[in-house]
Order: structure tokens, then C-alpha cells, then sequence
């Protein structure tokens, strides 16, 4: 009887759901060799879906030697047959939650402010995550620029209180991610609710 209960058992699924139930999630986990001190450290790749959009694969390094810490998401796919460009109205907290995969290729505009993040590495993020990680970017060479180049320093200055203001929602703003793979995505908080839909 025991012999029959094992063969009916389903294996996972290689690509398995992301919930709260899941207490065991699949990480494969493999020695890698760190490009900052050289050394050996610790890549963990963990394959999943995002609801609504398709399989993606998230990566990880550590190394323990150096204390280098890295982690990308790629597409498990292929390149889309065709890009995507998402334009999302943010007005509410709960808009400023919503997830952003970010590919490689994609580019994520504010247009209110003229701003541009070009391509970097995959990212799973949130809109208000987004904009928080542009923020600590512009502030890394802060303590530089105002020695070396002080006006410069205080254009970027009064350009991130405009982008602190809008984590404060101060006015209601559009986020552009436009990836021309078409392997980038903005979640739909209403997804079966079709009434939000302008249709033309």
C-alpha cells in the first residue's frame, strides 16, 4: 500500500508558486568564485513564478571571505516576440506597493521629473523600492561631488528632495518601464476587475 502512495505522488513542480504555506522552497545551492577578492563564496538560485506573469529564476551570491553580496532576476524564457512598455499612475499607498520586475534590459522613466534609471541588473522590487534604490544611488557619491564639484553636488541635492517627495505622495506621479525583451512587469492590483480598463 505504501508502494502505491509513493508512485501517486506528484513531484514539485520545478517552478513553484511563492506562498506563506511553502516552509520548504527548492534552492539549489552552488560554490562560486567571487570577482571582488577572489575567493570562494555562495551562489543560491531559487525557481519561481509571479503571479499573472511567467517563470523567473532568482540568484544570490555571498561571500563570506569579503562580505560581497549580489542578487539579480532573470527571465526563465525566452525574449518576448514583442516589448512592453508600462505607464502606471501612482496615487495611492497602495499603488507605491505594487510589485516591478525590472529585466536587464528595461529602462524605468519618471516623467514629472525627467529622470531616467538606464538598464542594470533584474530586479523584483516595489514602485516605492524603485525609487528608493534611485535615491541611494544619487546619494553614494554625495560626500565626493561636494568637494570635487559643489554646484553639481547641490543640483543632485535639491533632485533627490523631489524624489523624497514623491515617496511622500505629495502629488500623484507616472512610472514608466519600458523593456523592449518584454520580459518586465507591473503587477495589476485588480486583475479580474475589468471596469478599470479604458476601453476604446
Amino acid at each position: 500500500m505504501s508502494g502505491d502512495t509513493e508512485k501517486d505522488a506528484k513531484p514539485n513542480p520545478l517552478f513553484r508558486d511563492i506562498t506563506a504555506d511553502d516552509y520548504d522552497p527548492e534552492i539549489t545551492e552552488m560554490a562560486s568564485l567571487c570577482v571582488n577578492c577572489e575567493e570562494e563564496g555562495m551562489t543560491r538560485l531559487f525557481l519561481t513564478k509571479i503571479p499573472f506573469f511567467r517563470e523567473v529564476i532568482v540568484s544570490s551570491f555571498q561571500c563570506d571571505h569579503c562580505g560581497m553580496r549580489n542578487a539579480e532576476l532573470m527571465p526563465a524564457g525566452r525574449l518576448q516576440d514583442k516589448g512592453v512598455v508600462y505607464k502606471v499612475n501612482i496615487q495611492t499607498p497602495q499603488d507605491m506597493n505594487r510589485q516591478v520586475v525590472q529585466s536587464q534590459s528595461a529602462a524605468v522613466r519618471i516623467p514629472c521629473l525627467e529622470f531616467e534609471a538606464p538598464p542594470k541588473k533584474g530586479l523584483l522590487s516595489t514602485v516605492e523600492g524603485i525609487i528608493s534604490q534611485a535615491i541611494d544611488d544619487l546619494n553614494q557619491c554625495q560626500p565626493l561631488r561636494k568637494v570635487q564639484d559643489p554646484e553639481v553636488a547641490a543640483k543632485i541635492e535639491v533632485f533627490i528632495e523631489k524624489m523624497q517627495n514623491l515617496l511622500k505622495l505629495e502629488t500623484p506621479f507616472d512610472l514608466v518601464v519600458d523593456d523592449p525583451t518584454g520580459n518586465s512587469f507591473v503587477e495589476n492590483p485588480y486583475p479580474f476587475d475589468f471596469s478599470v480598463f479604458a476601453w476604446l
